[in-house]
């Protein structure tokens, strides 16, 4: 019998352990992947995301996927184009496709939640738009920088995103 991997393969199943994630540092988040889209033949992707207090991602919405958080600490507030809910530990929230959204973690603690994407593609805008990351844990003292907003916009185009305004602008309510 094989000796057990940090990432093992046996058939269809795949292991990941916490220290072997990939980490990246997504708009100042710490973003680790643990399943990829070639790990689920492009039907999902599922990753852990680690945000720090206030941390605000521009106005969006996706052409491809179904977003669905489930909240593991701290609280979130989300707003869609006809709902603004605060969200906690245990909470889940579905933003759909097509549905222009935004989000802001509380400015009184970090945040960590599940993200579940459907179908499968959105690995690909994490690996774009972000960096490896050096340590656990939000990156300290992020701002966007010039290189950092070139990458998110060229990616959102090849990927299926459309930024909407910047982290503050709110969706306009439907008539």
């Amino acid at each position: 019998m094989p000796v057990e991997q940090s990432v093992h393969r046996a058939g269809r199943i795949k292991v990941v352990r916490e220290s072997e994630r990939e980490s990246l540092w997504f708009l100042g988040d710490n973003v680790q992947l643990i399943v990829d889209s070639a790990d689920t033949e492009g039907r999902l992707v599922m990753a852990v995301h680690h945000a720090a207090a206030s941390s605000q991602p521009p106005l969006h919405e996706h052409d491809n996927e179904d977003e669905i958080f489930f909240i593991l600490q701290g609280e979130i507030k989300f707003w869609s184009v006809d709902t603004v809910v605060n969200a906690g530990v245990g909470d889940c929230v579905l933003l759909p496709k097509d549905v222009p959204h935004t989000f802001q973690v509380s400015p009184n603690s970090e945040a960590k939640w599940l993200v579940i994407l459907t179908p499968g593609g959105f690995d690909r805008f994490f690996r774009a738009v972000g960096t490896p990351a050096g340590y656990p844990g939000p990156q300290q003292g992020w701002s966007m920088d010039d290189e950092t907003a070139k990458r998110l916009e060229t990616a959102a185009e090849e990927c299926g995103i459309r930024l909407l305004g910047p982290p503050g602008t709110l969706p306009e309510p439907t008539a």
